[in-house]
């Protein structure tokens, strides 16, 4: 049987147009059901409760009008993660910008995410080095992209570093994995384009991330 994955994305500096070519990769027709969206507040009424939540939409739609942020303006309540995932089983990957503009105190960050993004300098050369043998990164070799450095703070003690990433602006984690309840969730902070996101070791992470936060 199918399993069903929800995956939120769109935003001014994360158009869909440069992450929608990787989901047939990631999340082939042969064993999901996909339904993209760019509409935070889809997850708060779903009839049907999703294997795997994948977000890359920013938590503020554009920096530099700006937006509201749609945490706080009551999309992804707070319950939401306690539902459908601590309690329901879902696995949930925050990527790149789906790590962006999530309030200090809000539990997708205290509780379910504990990592989240601070800043980033300009786009520069970012190595991504696997620190952590796991499902996640199985078969990923260290490698070397053109991207947002994530400057990043989190709830490092309460997850599992799999890997940093570094530039010329110093090291940061990079991706992390960790158990919610009855759910999974993983954090990865590369991402800002589509380039970036097809390469040959990035895809194996995602699609390693999928594979794992869904128990496949």
């Amino acid at each position: 049987m199918k399993k069903y994955a929800i995956v939120l994305l769109d935003d001014y500096w994360h158009p869909a147009h440069t992450i929608e070519p990787i989901l047939p990769q990631i999340l082939p027709d042969q064993d999901w059901n996909v339904h993209v969206t760019s509409d935070p507040n889809y997850l708060g009424a779903l009839f049907m409760a999703p294997d795997l939540i994948l977000n890359f939409k920013d938590g503020i739609a554009n920096t530099s009008i700006p937006t509201p942020n749609w945490y706080e303006n009551g999309a992804l309540e707070k319950w939401t993660g306690k539902l459908l995932v601590e309690m329901g089983g879902a696995g949930y990957i925050g990527v790149h910008c789906g790590l962006a503009n999530i309030p200090a105190a809000h539990p997708f960050y205290t509780e379910l995410l504990r990592g989240r993004f601070l800043s980033h300098p300009p786009k520069c050369p970012v190595t991504v080095h696997v620190t952590q043998d796991h499902p996640v990164t199985a078969g990923v070799e260290d490698f070397t992209i053109e991207d947002e450095h994530y400057q990043m703070e989190g709830l490092w003690d309460s997850t599992q570093v799999l890997a940093t990433t570094a530039s010329a602006h110093g090291e940061q984690v990079g991706v992390w994995a960790h158990a919610h309840g009855k759910g999974r969730v993983v954090g990865i902070t590369p991402g800002h384009t589509t380039e970036v996101l097809t390469s040959p070791n990035m895809l194996r992470l995602l699609r390693n991330a999928v594979n794992w936060a869904a128990r496949q």
